[in-house]
């Protein structure tokens, strides 16, 4: 019996191209496109190895963008992102509040840290590492007086109120919806930092426009990712009627 055989060697299409794929394409067509893909490939692969490969890479790349960008546009993925990422800046917005109510000496931050302050630009405090080697010290100095003021909460009000609005009687899309809500929210303290730089105040008068600002981004985060986590949770439901 030889010890040969006449027996084609078993080529299969690149293995990383074939796992990005397993990962991104959705469960209910993983099996049929993987197929038809594996198949061209192994026509082709009788004629040219290197040109199977490199097409099998080509493929995979488009079709492994073309879901990736309906997982990222997806409800699920967007409900996460508009949960978590104004979470984080809710946090760190607190943390800048406080830093805002206790510093005593602004150099512990950065040697510019004064200059910046200004100018109102409290936000440079999170490029500073000394910042975020005592982040959790910082914040655990916070006290309820710190996160009150009027004008901030009048101001935040009428935001969400026009925002609400958008919500309820424009029907506006989640895209319109975000960007206004997210923009009204930082407007506050983007213009505290025009005020200041378009003025000529003292250093006593500067804190407390900066604090109206930045406490406007701290007060309408939670109600905005809210209302958009309304607007997502109607196109869930809309989703799954169209698919029953």
């Amino acid at each position: 019996m030889s010890l040969y055989s006449d027996k084609e060697p078993d080529i299969k299409p690149p293995a990383l191209a074939n796992k990005v794929l397993s990962i991104l394409l959705p469960n209910r067509l993983a099996e049929s496109v993987l197929g038809d893909l594996e198949e061209e490939f192994n026509l082709l692969a009788k004629q040219n190895i290197k040109r199977a490969n490199l097409w099998y890479w080509q493929q995979a790349l488009e079709t492994s963008r073309i879901y990736l960008q309906k997982k990222l546009v997806s409800v699920e993925m967007l409900g996460r992102l508009n949960f978590y990422l104004p979470l984080i800046m809710f946090i760190m917005t607190a943390g800048l509040i406080v830093l805002l109510s206790i510093l005593s000496d602004p150099t512990s931050i950065s040697d510019t840290f004064w200059d910046e302050l200004l100018q109102g630009k409290i936000h440079t405090a999170l490029f500073s590492t000394h910042f975020w080697h005592n982040f959790w010290d910082i914040l655990a100095l916070a006290e309820w007086g710190m996160f009150i003021h009027f004008e901030s909460l009048l101001i935040s009000f009428f935001s969400i109120a026009m925002l609400l609005y958008l919500y309820k009687e424009q029907q506006a899309s989640i895209t319109k919806l975000a960007v206004c809500g997210y923009s009204l929210a930082f407007i506050p303290y983007i213009w505290s930092i025009m005020h200041i730089a378009n003025h000529s105040f003292e250093a006593r008068q500067i804190g407390p426009i900066v604090a109206t600002g930045i406490l406007c981004l701290l007060y309408q985060l939670p109600p905005v990712s809210y209302i958009i986590h309304r607007k997502l949770m109607q196109l869930k439901a809309v989703h799954l009627e169209i698919h029953q």
